[in-house]
Order: structure tokens, then sequence, then C-alpha cells
């Protein structure tokens, strides 16, 4: 069998060099990596992106690794078309703020022959998020992405979609506004484990053209990752549930910003019609092998610092009160 290569985009990000650490580890596929010219401008979900000295850092490790790191300009499809040629799967691991510029991607990809493209598409199954009755900042989004696949699919490319329902670093902030009555299974996925099990899912021949939401880091409801969150911090975490209602009127009351995203998230998360769930345990059944990062080495070395951090955020910017 001839060996893939895989190329990722938006690799300095969470998921993104994640994915590039895995699938270096797995030895699987050649990898590459589009790296950005200088001075382009980067878009980052939360938070600042990466300085420019830790990207270099991080692609100078990369290729001691045996990684071909390609520097061009991302928005101009005329240079992406010979960056991208020998190219077999191109991954996007964008962040949603930046899902408009996976269009010239999907050009040039046609255009340098890749054979399938791996959208930024992590968080809810979209294709059903998109006709969710509450419009939201969300639910626009979520348009977005759905509108990307079918450009993919008129482009002429295989693809495979990778649905990782909520990350759990951005909802555990206390008290944690649960989303409805916490009993529902949900598909948890850190950036981290997103990224991590992407060159799983590619290598499985299921994957073609398919729809794969995963739970990467665990699949449990929101009651229990919160007892497994009490039981590491020995103290109880201040919480409170809130049904579709409430979640509509918190999210018409916050002014726009960050917050007001993750309330909109909590808006479709509750109001969901019956028998239209916005994730699964895909890998479960058809990745048994993939093991999600153990949620007692999680907690405290990732999440943890990572709610803290945001917390300071917050109150630094005057989303949160001091106090």
């Amino acid at each position: 069998m001839t060996r893939k290569t895989v190329t990722v985009f938006g690799a300095t990000g969470t998921a993104g060099s994640a994915c590039v650490d895995e699938l270096i580890r797995q030895q699987h596929f050649d990898v590459q990596v589009l790296a950005r010219e200088g001075g382009q401008l980067e878009k980052t979900s939360m938070g600042p992106a990466h300085s420019a000295d830790e990207k270099r850092r991080r692609y100078a490790q990369w290729t001691r690794q045996g990684v071909e790191v390609k520097s061009v300009d991302v928005t101009d499809h005329a240079a992406l078309i010979p960056a991208l040629r020998g190219t077999d799967y191109l991954v996007s691991c964008v962040p949603y703020s930046a899902t408009e510029s996976q269009y010239p991607l999907i050009f040039a990809a046609r255009e340098a022959g890749v054979e399938r493209f791996v959208p930024s598409e992590f968080g809810a199954i979209y294709e059903f998020e998109q006709f969710w009755p509450t419009d939201t900042v969300h639910r626009t989004m979520a348009r977005q992405k759905a509108f990307i696949r079918r450009v993919i699919e008129l482009a002429g490319l295989d693809f495979t979609i990778i649905p990782a329902g909520l990350w759990p670093e951005y909802y555990l902030l206390e008290p944690v506004a649960v989303m409805g009555d916490g009993e529902q299974k949900v598909s948890w996925s850190t950036g981290r484990d997103v990224g991590r099990i992407i060159p799983h899912v590619l290598a499985h021949p299921l994957s073609r053209n398919a729809i794969c939401p995963v739970a990467a880091t665990a699949y449990c409801s929101w009651n229990e990752l919160l007892a497994i969150r009490e039981q590491l911090l020995g103290r109880k975490v201040a919480r409170h549930y809130l049904g579709a209602a409430e979640w509509k009127v918190a999210y018409e009351q916050q002014p726009p910003g960050p917050i007001k995203e993750i309330m909109a998230i909590g808006v479709l998360c509750t109001e969901g019609p019956e028998g239209m769930s916005l994730w699964a345990n895909w890998n479960g059944t058809f990745l048994p092998q993939f093991k999600g990062t153990p949620l007692a080495e999680l907690f405290p070395g990732y999440i943890e610092p990572f709610v803290a951090a945001t917390r300071d955020a917050l109150i630094a910017s005057g989303g949160l009160p001091s106090a």
C-alpha cells in the first residue's frame, strides 16, 4: 500500500500541534505543515496567538522529526497549489473564527490533486445544528461549516468530518453552568485530544466521505464529569442547571464577546429536537484502542490551569468582576 502524505493547516494551535505530534508518533503517514508567511494575520478562538518565536521553535522541532514545513501565503490559492502538490489528505485545524480561511484551501486542494479534505469541524454535528430553531452566533457559524462541506463536495474532494462535542476546558469556570439536567451523555474532547484522534480517524477505512462524531476524551454526563472533578479537588464544585428557556434569556442579555459565544452553545445543547443528537461516540465502536487523556491526569495538569487562566483573562478584560 502506498504511504499517504498528510498536510496540516493551522498546525500551531492546540488541536493542530497535537495532530502533528500524533502523526509523527503514529508513523502511518508522511507529514507536512503549512506555515503562514511572516506578517499574515492569524485569528484565534480565544486568547492570543502563539508568538513568532514559539512557532519557529515548533517548526524547527518538527523539521528535526522529519516533517516538511512549507511557508506560503495561505490566502492565495495560486501560492497554495504548488505547496499542496503531493498531499493526499489535507487537515484544517483553524479556529472557528477563521472558518472562511478554508475556501482558498479547498480550491487549491482540487487543483493540486489532493484526495481528501478534513475541515475544521471539531465541535457539534453542524449538519443538524444549522437547522436549530434559535438564531445565535453559533448557529450562523454552524451554517457556514455545513456550507464548507458542500464546497468540498462541489470541488470533487473526499471528506472526513470529525465532530468532537464539547471541549471541557471552556465550560468548567465556576459556578459551572450545566446544560439541562446534567444527565444526558455528552461527547467531551479537549483540544489536545481532538488533535490526537484525527490521525486515527483518518487511518480508518470507514472515515472516507463520512461524519465520524467522536468523544476523544470521555463519553459521560455533566454530572458524572463534575463528580470526578469534585473527587479530585476534594470539595464541591459550584454549579447551576439551566434549561433551554434560561439559556436563551442569558444569551440575549449577554453583550457580544467570548462569553456570549459560549452561551450560544448552551442554547443549542438544550433546545435540540429529539432524535437529532449533536454528538456520538464513533471511536467507542470503531477506534476502541484509542484512549483519551485520563481525567485524573487531565484535570490537575491541564483543565484547572486553563480555567484559572480563563478567569484571570476575563477579569482583566472586564468580563468578570474581580471578587
